[in-house]
């Protein structure tokens, strides 16, 4: 007995006709005939029986239909699992910033060259991250390096910085560049106030006058409010990265000292034991190759 032969004989049982069944699995009808007849010499009983032109189970043939769906389905759990094994899922950390659609980017580039199956889970900051990979809810985590991570791995990936961005049609779009001053009475839109990337953020504006903030939900919000004109904003540049059209269309960028020199590096971050290591090295790779690309354009 085989789960060719018992899926034979199911699609029999569905379709009520043979012809019907070798054109659904794509078999000749004596082929079909076969399987069942084989399926009933192991069980030495028979399983159909007709009455006219219809094919009814017999009492065997009853009793056999529960369990040969469950062995099928038993199969497939099988074969799903050991395909797992061979082609493990790696689960993705992403801290506030990081762009998923890059991210998404990358893993189609991994999938039309290997087996590549993967979850992304996005935490609410850095050290978030850190813990998920401690605890193995996750496998590998992208960060920026606003906090150490002593006891994991860590990859560099991509040298990133802040940038100051505004509506075309906004007042603050005809600058050359923004100093202190031009923000007074102007509207920032910002996003996790609380992480350490916007704290830090917050700290260069400290005394600037009558300086409104709106604060949103996800960096998408940020980009939309900016290109209506609510106000402006300073984001890590790889939120630009996919939205080059819409930049060149709706968003400016303007140069602003007081972010000149604030940069972070985009990091993996890993346990070096992780039986999953090769892949993740891969992912990183791929990642960052991705990044230089997207900068160079």
């Amino acid at each position: 007995m085989d789960d060719e032969q018992l899926l034979t004989f199911i699609t029999v049982f569905e379709l009520n006709n043979y012809s019907r069944t070798a054109d659904h699995l794509n078999l000749t009808q004596p082929a079909v005939t076969a399987r069942i007849q084989k399926l009933e010499n192991e069980l030495d009983c028979k399983l159909f029986y007709r009455d006219g032109k219809k094919i009814l189970l017999t009492k065997e043939g009853t009793a056999l239909l529960p369990y040969a769906r469950k062995i099928l389905n038993n199969v497939k759990e099988v074969r799903q699992v050991i395909k797992g094994i061979k082609t493990p899922m790696i689960t993705i950390g992403l801290s506030p910033a990081i762009s998923v659609s890059i991210v998404l980017e990358v893993l189609s580039l991994l999938r039309k060259t290997s087996e590549f199956s993967f979850e992304l889970v996005e935490a609410a900051d850095s050290v978030e991250v850190s813990k998920m990979i401690e605890d193995g809810s996750i496998d590998i985590g992208l960060v920026r390096d606003v906090i150490p991570f002593t006891n994991l791995e860590s990859e560099y990936i991509f040298h990133e910085k802040l940038v100051f961005i505004v509506g075309k049609d906004h007042p603050l779009g005809e600058k050359a560049e923004i100093f202190e001053d031009d923000l007074i009475d102007h509207t920032m839109i910002c996003y996790r106030r609380e992480t350490a990337l916007w704290r830090k953020i917050d700290e260069k504006l400290i005394g600037i006058r009558n300086l409104k903030r709106i604060e949103v939900g996800g960096f998408e919000m940020v980009i939309s409010m900016i290109k209506n004109n609510w106000g402006f904003s300073v984001v890590p540049e790889l939120i630009l990265a996919n939205h080059t059209n819409t930049h060149n269309k709706d968003l400016c960028t303007v140069p602003f000292a007081e972010f000149k020199d604030l940069t972070y590096n985009v990091a993996g971050i890993y346990k070096k034991e992780s039986p999953k290591l090769e892949r993740l090295l891969l992912f990183l790779h791929t990642f960052e190759t991705t990044l230089k690309n997207l900068k160079s354009i």
